[in-house]
């Protein structure tokens, strides 16, 4: 109960984080994660890279998925859940072949617990084997 919760306030905050950046753009601010502004449009290149890879890499998991398993209904917060791990995963790539600034890895420490904590949220069929 309280994980569903925690996975509520944390998809809370990441949209109204995902709509400031839509509006900033609007505006000629770029926004990027944690809360650096700066004037313009400017976006490092290994985030974009990592982005595009983990876009990409979502689409395999489900189409993988599909082509296997046939169609099966996902909730929202399984998409999400499957785009910041692989966000985390290929951030942590891009990061390292683009020799990116070691500060630039810490965001992907807040990745990781958010796609555990979501992962955990989405599971339906949660067994608690210490309930009767």
């Amino acid at each position: 109960m309280v994980g569903r919760i925690v996975a509520k306030i944390i998809v809370a905050l990441l949209t109204v984080y995902c709509i400031t950046v839509i509006v900033a753009y609007f505006y000629n601010i770029s926004i990027t994660f944690p809360f650096s502004i700066s004037e313009g449009t400017d976006v490092p290149e290994h985030r974009l890279k990592a982005i595009r890879l983990s876009l990409f890499a979502t689409f395999t998991f489900f189409a993988f998925h599909y082509l296997f398993y046939g169609s099966k209904k996902f909730y929202p917060i399984q998409v999400m859940t499957v785009m910041l791990f692989s966000l985390t995963i290929f951030g942590t790539l891009s990061f390292s072949i683009d020799e990116a600034e070691a500060v630039e890895f810490l965001q992907l420490l807040v990745w990781v617990p958010v796609s555990l904590v979501l992962y955990k949220a989405a599971k339906t069929d949660f067994k608690n084997i210490f309930q009767k």
